[in-house]
Formats: structure tokens, sequence, C-alpha cells
């Protein structure tokens, strides 16, 4: 099961339910320090600590290679309080569908 780093664009309370709901190892960059850190240091994190990094800054961390980067558009989904289920909901259906992901970028499928 894919460990998660979820970044600051996201509600931390996506982290909680990927936790609470689903059972999957999911912590907010909040959550570990990281508020307003930059890009290099979020990923050097995911990397130390074997997490996926969920993000939308495609640009930013477009240079990584050896880390799991799961690019996720918040257009795409639902505003307000809706978007951290919905978030949760489309980690989880991505890692029961790629439990062993690649090094590099994948993009979920949100519906």
């Amino acid at each position: 099961m894919t460990a998660f780093l979820i970044d600051q664009m996201f509600p931390a309370t996506a982290a909680g339910l990927l936790r609470d709901k689903y059972g999957h190892d999911a912590v907010h960059v909040t959550e570990v320090g990281l508020r307003g850190a930059p890009d290099t240091q979020v990923a050097a994190t995911a990397r130390a600590d074997s997490r996926a990094v969920v993000t939308e800054n495609v640009a930013d961390f477009s240079a990584e290679r050896d880390i799991v980067l799961v690019f996720v558009l918040k257009r795409n989904l639902p505003a307000g309080g809706a978007q951290a289920p919905a978030l949760a909901a489309v980690l989880d259906r991505w890692n029961h569908e790629h439990p062993d992901p690649y090094l590099g970028p994948h993009w979920p499928r949100v519906d």
C-alpha cells in the first residue's frame, strides 16, 4: 500500500480521511512541519519517508524522477467541504488500481 504525503493546496482533512476511513498511511505537509516549505523540501521528505507526493503542482515537481508523484487538479474536485472526501476516495481507488506504483508521475482518474 502506498504511503501519501499530501501537499498544502489540499485540505489536511484529506489525510485524516485516508487514515481513518480507508486505512492508508497518509500525512499532510502541515502535520510534518512542511507548511510553506519549498517543493524541493517536500520531495526530499517524501523520498526519505518513501511516500508518494499528492499535488497539483505539475511544473514544480516535473524534475523529480525518483519519487511517486500523484497529480490531481483541484478544478476536477468538488469545491468546499466536499473536496477532502473526494480526494481521499480518488487516492484510495488509485492505490487499489496501482498497488505497486512506478516512480514518476501518475494521473488518477477523477470522476
